[in-house]
C-alpha cells in the first residue's frame, strides 16, 4: 500500500490522519493509507498530517 503514498515514514510507512509529520513535511500534501489526501500542518508546538 505504500506504492500510492507519496511521503511514508521513515519506517516506509503510509501517514494517516491526526499522526504528527516531521517538520521537513509541513505544507507538504501525500494520501493517507485510505487513499484520502491529508496535509502537513503545524498544530500548536507540534506538526500534524489531517485531511
Amino acid at each position: 500500500m505504500a506504492a500510492e503514498c507519496e511521503i511514508v515514514s521513515n519506517a516506509g510507512n503510509c501517514y494517516n490522519a491526526g499522526q504528527f509529520c516531521r517538520k521537513a513535511d509541513i505544507g507538504r500534501s501525500t494520501h493517507a493509507g485510505n487513499g484520502r489526501m491529508i496535509h502537513c500542518r503545524q498544530d500548536g508546538s507540534q506538526a500534524r498530517w489531517g485531511y
